[in-house]
């Protein structure tokens, strides 16, 4: 069985999160919208969002008439972290190296850019699970998990 995630689950999920985020509350997407968005064929789309909502991504609603006047109500953190929305920890780490990074290459002190490196390192390299983790910690607690 070939895979679905890329070329259909994934594009059906951006778009959801997309215009939920966009609609704020407003209105939920229903598939015949995310048809639009997606050029996908409306079963292709009943067929990404049935198999998002048995993983728990997405609150799908189904009614009588047809896929097309499915809404979806609402997307878990999963979801919203798998589109990029919101950050993972290894993410969230990934962007502190490269931010530490930057600031070395445009540190004019040479001793200060040798402790970005060393630090940029150290977040990148063996000191990564650490980093992640307290990274874990911080989003969770933001999260109120």
């Amino acid at each position: 069985m070939d895979s679905t995630w890329a070329d259909r689950d994934l594009p059906v999920l951006d778009a959801i999160v997309k215009y939920l985020d966009d609609a704020a509350g407003a209105k939920v997407p229903e598939l015949r919208d995310i048809v639009e968005l997606t050029n996908l064929e409306v079963v292709e789309v009943r067929k990404a969002a049935l198999a998002l909502q048995s993983d728990g991504l997405i609150d799908l609603r189904m009614y009588a008439g047809g896929p097309e006047t499915w809404d979806v109500r609402g997307v878990s953190g999963e979801a919203r972290r798998l589109v990029g929305q919101w950050p993972t920890a290894e993410q969230f780490v990934d962007q502190v190296v490269r931010g530490l990074q930057a600031a070395a290459d445009e540190e004019p002190d040479p001793e200060r850019r040798g402790r970005l490196r060393e630090l940029a390192g150290s977040a990148g390299g063996m000191a990564r699970d650490v980093f992640v983790d307290v990274a874990t910690a911080v989003i969770s607690r933001q999260m109120g998990v």
